[in-house]
């Protein structure tokens, strides 16, 4: 079992007739990186609130390292296994100070004060923003605010990360920021799912899973995934710009530049010889 498992997932708004999400199974094993994808109403959203608990299905389960996310009893234990870092940072600032900020989740939970301290100061480095502690946080970036979204969830030393499209209304630059970090949680353990529709980003995570009409319609690495090139724009998604340039080439799937590179230099040398 990993650890979170949905089993015939369901849920269907208030007042909807048709589920968001329909009779979805999925396993993520613990430190694992996955992205979710689809079109504007695929259900990707939906579905990652449901993995991290904040919605409640109307049918099948979630667990969340076996915990069922529908019991009540289990939401203090769940909120602390796993955080999600939403669209907006700016609704999940609550603090105008940076390190208050950080501390706000642990001191609701009545931590001792050094371990507060601890908590801020270790979730700060790991997000790469310790020199800005004593900041103000309406003077951050965007990339910034989000960077600092994600150290308040670091201070409660989650287990998994949810982001839910946290990259949408940065600039590329704060894109590249939470991307990185991203990577590095998961290098350091944590199990990361990120929604997202910039398939750059996701091309950098170890699985993806594609969402349509509420459905799994796809399941797969990057690489398996990106290769349905013609099964994608069906879908109304895109695929990373190399990949689809080599596609369009008839050339073998690349997933990075660097490597579109080499593909292509090895087809050069090909038609020399």
């Amino acid at each position: 079992m990993g650890f979170i498992q949905a089993d015939k997932l369901t849920y269907t708004y208030e007042g909807n007739l048709v589920p968001a999400v329909k009779e979805v199974s999925l396993s993520f094993k613990k430190g694992s990186y996955t992205a979710i994808i689809g079109h504007n109403g695929s259900g990707k959203s939906t579905l990652a609130k449901l993995l991290c608990g904040i919605f409640t299905p109307t049918g099948g389960k979630v667990l969340i390292d076996g915990m069922d996310t529908a019991d009540e009893d289990n939401m203090a234990s769940i909120r602390e296994k796993c955080g999600m870092v939403f669209q907006n940072p700016d609704n999940q600032i609550v603090s105008s100070v940076v390190e208050e900020d950080v501390a706000f989740a642990p001191e609701n939970l009545g931590v001792e004060p050094a371990q507060i301290r601890k908590a801020v100061d270790d979730a700060l480095a790991a997000v790469g923003m310790t020199e800005y502690a004593l900041h103000s946080t309406y003077k951050l970036s965007g990339g910034q605010k989000q960077r600092i979204a994600i150290a308040g969830i670091l201070a409660m030393n989650p287990q998994c990360i949810v982001f839910d499209e946290a990259t949408a209304m940065l600039d590329p630059a704060g894109r590249r920021e939470i991307s990185d970090t991203m990577r590095k949680l998961n290098q350091r353990g944590i199990t990361v799912i990120t929604v997202t529709h910039h398939m750059n980003e996701a091309a950098m995570a170890d699985r993806i899973v594609v969402m349509n009409k509420g459905e799994v319609a796809m399941d797969g690495t990057p690489r398996e995934i990106f290769a349905r090139v013609d099964e994608l724009r069906k879908l109304s998604l895109a695929v990373p710009q190399v990949t689809e340039l080599l596609y369009d080439l008839g050339l073998p799937a690349a997933l990075h530049a660097k490597e579109a590179a080499d593909v292509i230099e090895e087809e050069i040398k090909k038609k020399c010889l």
